[in-house]
């Protein structure tokens, strides 16, 4: 009997998690929750997330979302995730962090690790934060203590070498970084990631990249970072978009951006003001880039921003490849905190995708920068960026096979992917 992975998918998100923390700011309206799926090899891992329509339900959904991640990219935990609700643009955003990181300090400690994530810097502020309040040398640091490692080293040099290790200077000649001239590890890693997961579904299937357009929802690190290393492949990015406090920005050229200087001309994450450029317009929603012909579509911005409209749009647009930069890109209708019924209308739109669309999964394409905290955790790991990055691309590689093994249809790998992924 064939299996079905919508099932499995289900299945796995509708088990309760082990634990949810759920935490009352005193000074501000901020509410966050710790999700922890499952200590899974004694420890839970995953980043947090602060935005203003933040959930115990989103909590729960993306920690399960990370435990399907540490299956591909390792190490054998289980799956968490702190979700903060709060105005990521209010100036006591720093404060509630704080405080927030003070709360579920004997977790940072023993058994859970966490790192940047929506309106989260890694280094800045997860990092630095924890460090501060919680007394930690890495938000890393609880699966390094909690993990049942079997290489007998000590978790404080784990910890020194994740440190390390996500701040290691990468250096790119064209394109000059925020940091002294140079990026870090952490900055380009996850879009690094994304672009690679589709040079490899390209060379398994022997398709070219040259002159392919693609366009890309979200253009932070991750979505800028993709178009990047895209564009050193020969393909052109020929619409983006970002979300910020002011409304929707777009970029539009349908004979292709430099996307270097496209990164250059960024106001932090967002694209440049419309004033600057002729190529940007606002907009109320974002739609005009699912409007866009290209070939490739990268979502990389928030969480379940693609419903039925948009997918019709992308599929008129001739997209036939993506690769999920953001976890969980499917929309949900349903106003009822409950993740069921989140999943369930998530899957119409999965099924519906699945038979027009090569989909790579989120836990495949996006997990850079989770598959660099498990390198730097190996003992024999290097903190240097160029092992960092050559260790992510085999680990993408890896999984994009495992992802095609025995799958021959463009479409129908979303599905493959939770029968193939999903415990």
């Amino acid at each position: 009997m064939a299996s079905d992975g919508f099932a499995r998918y289900r299945s796995f998100f509708q088990r309760p998690p082990a634990l949810v923390v759920h935490w009352h700011d005193d000074r501000t309206p901020a509410q966050a929750w710790l999700c922890i799926d499952s200590l899974h090899g004694g420890a839970a891992g995953g980043g947090t997330r602060l935005r203003d329509a933040g959930s115990r339900e989103e909590a729960v959904f993306l920690a399960k979302t990370m435990a399907v991640k540490f299956r591909v990219c390792g190490p054998d935990i289980g799956g968490g995730k702190s979700v903060l609700r709060f105005d990521p643009h209010s100036p006591d955003k720093r404060g509630v962090l704080e405080r927030w990181y003070k709360h579920i300090t004997p977790y940072l400690r023993e058994c859970y690790g966490t790192g940047g994530d929506v309106n989260v810097d890694e280094v800045t502020e997860a990092t630095a934060i924890t460090a501060e309040v919680a007394g930690i040398g890495h938000p890393q640091e609880g699966i390094c203590r909690g993990h049942i490692w079997s290489d007998g080293e000590n978790p404080a040099s784990k910890v020194r070498r994740l440190k390390r290790g996500c701040e290691a200077t990468v250096r790119l000649r064209d394109l000059p970084g925020p940091r002294g001239g140079a990026w870090m590890v952490a900055d380009v890693v996850t879009g690094l990631g994304v672009a690679r997961s589709i040079e490899a579904y390209a060379r398994l299937r022997d398709q070219s990249l040259a002159g392919k357009r693609v366009s890309i929802e979200g253009f932070g690190a991750v979505g800028a970072f993709a178009a990047y290393y895209l564009e050193r492949l020969g393909v052109r990015l020929v619409a983006a978009s970002t979300k910020g406090k002011d409304g929707f920005r777009v970029a539009i050229n349908e004979t292709g951006f430099d996307a270097k200087a496209l990164i250059t001309s960024r106001e932090g994450t967002s694209l440049p003001a419309p004033a600057r450029d002729n190529h940007v317009l606002a907009s109320r929603h974002g739609d005009e880039i699912f409007d866009v012909p290209a070939d490739i579509f990268v979502p990389a911005g928030a969480s379940h921003t693609l419903t039925a409209p948009r997918l019709r749009k992308l599929k008129n647009a001739g997209v036939k490849v993506w690769s999920c930069g953001a976890n969980n890109p499917f929309a949900y209708k349903t106003t009822k905190p409950d993740v069921n019924a989140w999943v369930g209308e998530m899957i119409e739109l999965q099924r519906a995708a699945d038979k027009t669309f090569t989909i790579i999964p989120d836990f495949v394409a996006n997990c850079g920068m989770a598959r660099t905290f498990a390198y730097l955790m190996s003992a024999n790991a290097r903190p240097r960026a160029a092992d960092i990055i050559a260790d992510t691309n085999e680990a993408i590689d890896l999984a994009v096979e495992k992802l095609l093994k025995g799958h021959r249809k463009p479409t129908g790998l979303l599905e493959h992917g939770y029968d193939v992924f999903v415990p």
